[in-house]
């Protein structure tokens, strides 16, 4: 009798040392996911506002040039929150009703191409009636990075 019970309290013992190991590796696998999608909120911020500086700079450069760049638009990229998808394209076609659509003059600026992100720079390139494969040779990216963003927007 005294032998069934030192085996069955050994078995309680391992049992709970399973459980206490799966706890730490769960709190470790926890931290761990927390510590990316921080590193990948910052990364966001920064990139929302490297394309901030740069749709300034470029509004800027517009208004130097006696392009005015649609003030309904900075002023929702001012107040856009982090997370949401820009969709610049969009917004400048219905922020701009006089027909000189701001779109049109992104086409044929290549600086103001490479400020969009990746994304809305093939959206644009696609538009046109680019190729696959004329879109990856100028964007200096891959066919098949190309055909996948294409593919999942």
């Amino acid at each position: 009798m005294n032998v069934l019970f030192a085996f069955s309290l050994l078995l309680l013992y391992m049992r709970q040392n399973r459980l206490l190991e799966i706890e730490k590796r769960q709190k470790l696998l926890l931290e761990e996911s927390e510590q990316v999608m921080s590193a990948l909120l910052e990364e966001i911020k920064e990139e929302n506002e490297r394309l901030l500086r740069t749709l300034n700079e470029s509004r800027e450069e517009a208004i130097t040039k006696g392009k005015v760049v649609p003030e309904a638009l900075m002023e929702e990229l001012e107040h856009e929150q982090i997370g949401e998808p820009l969709n610049i394209l969009k917004n400048m076609d219905q922020a701009d009703p006089s027909g000189d659509s701001v779109a049109e003059e992104l086409k044929g600026s290549e600086s103001a191409l490479e400020s969009l992100p990746l994304r809305e720079q093939v959206d644009l390139l696609a538009s046109q009636g680019l190729s696959v494969t004329q879109i990856a040779k100028k964007l200096h990216k891959g066919k098949t990075e190309i055909e996948l963003l294409m593919k999942f927007q």
